[in-house]
């Protein structure tokens, strides 16, 4: 994958290329319009995730249909991706299917993170976007996320399968009239994340193979890039994903010469960088990519990162 955040795989579009195919809806002068890939259906490619979206919002208000929620309801894994299917054959139940899934999510979309919550008593499988949810597009994009992850729970609970419990980050008044079929299904709006209730042992641990081995710094190095940008990111959440105890786990970092701290901070200072030079976003959008709600916040620590205001910062080393 090339080394840029907030691109996607033109795979996750091809469900709707056939939809739109199917349907005779044109589609080719506004995917060209945001420079979406003629050949997509035959040749993957990497685009920016923008670029996708922006194409999905301008299809809707071409169609004036919710093609997030219509495409969503009708893929399967397979159609996004074949060889995630494959793979996926390997594993037996839902639980190590999951461990499968987050390890290797970052090879579809670099924006979007994956991990399991315990929502009292009850798991949940998560989503979060790096988009805010009042960005054009973003509910259509988070329906059709919703529905490749049920499709591939489905894969090991049954093709009928529902969760009792949703929850979306988009606003409710972009999602009224939904499908009489969504009846039985608890759906709430305007949370933090998006998420799927799912039924796993009492004693899941979402990140199982870290307690030992000789890459153990690495592999908590690897996962705190992947989850510091959530604004709910601290050491606490950290330590319950990996089922150990905050003392213990400082004490192993403590003895490998950093500290969790460090590590968050290396990470979304790395993150900010990116977004300020190779994206171009504002420093207040990059501050709330990076999980500040603050702007002001994300300025005094870029500042002790970096010896810089973001608006410096980019004005010196921004491509």
């Amino acid at each position: 994958m090339p080394n840029k955040i907030n691109i996607s795989q033109t795979n996750n579009l091809i469900p709707f290329i056939a939809y739109f195919e199917q349907h005779g809806i044109a589609w080719r002068d506004i995917a060209s319009q945001h420079h979406i890939p003629q050949d997509l259906t035959s040749k993957s490619a990497w685009v920016p995730t923008q670029h996708a979206m922006n194409f999905l919002m301008a299809m809707v208000a071409s169609t004036q249909k919710k093609i997030g929620l219509e495409v969503g309801r009708l893929i399967s894994i397979q159609q996004i991706s074949p060889e995630l299917d494959r793979s996926l054959s390997n594993y037996d139940d839902l639980a190590s299917a999951i461990h499968h899934i987050i390890e290797v999510m970052p090879e579809f979309s670099s924006h979007i993170v994956l991990w399991v919550e315990c929502i009292n008593g009850q798991w949940f499988l998560c989503h979060r976007g790096a988009y805010r949810p009042t960005m054009p597009g973003y509910d259509q994009a988070e329906w059709f996320r919703s529905f490749a992850l049920l499709s591939f729970c489905r894969k090991f609970n049954g093709a009928s399968w529902k969760p009792n419990q949703v929850l979306m980050s988009s606003p409710a008044h972009l999602n009224k009239n939904l499908p009489k079929s969504f009846a039985p299904v608890k759906f709430s709006f305007g949370e933090p994340y998006g998420a799927l209730s799912i039924d796993l042992p009492a004693d899941f641990i979402p990140f199982n193979t870290l307690s030992t081995g000789k890459n153990w710094l690495n592999n908590i190095k690897n996962l705190i890039d992947t989850y510091a940008t959530l604004p709910w990111f601290n050491i606490t959440w950290f330590v319950k994903q990996i089922d150990m105890s905050a003392r213990s786990f400082q004490r192993r970092l403590t003895e490998n010469n950093t500290s969790f701290r460090a590590l968050r901070d290396q990470s979304r200072c790395k993150a900010a960088k990116s977004m300020l030079n190779e994206e171009g976003l504002s420093p207040s959008e990059t501050a709330w990519r990076c999980g500040y709600n603050d702007p002001s916040n994300f300025n005094r620590a870029f500042i002790g990162w970096t010896g810089q205001t973001p608006a410096r910062y980019q004005a010196l080393n921004s491509k």
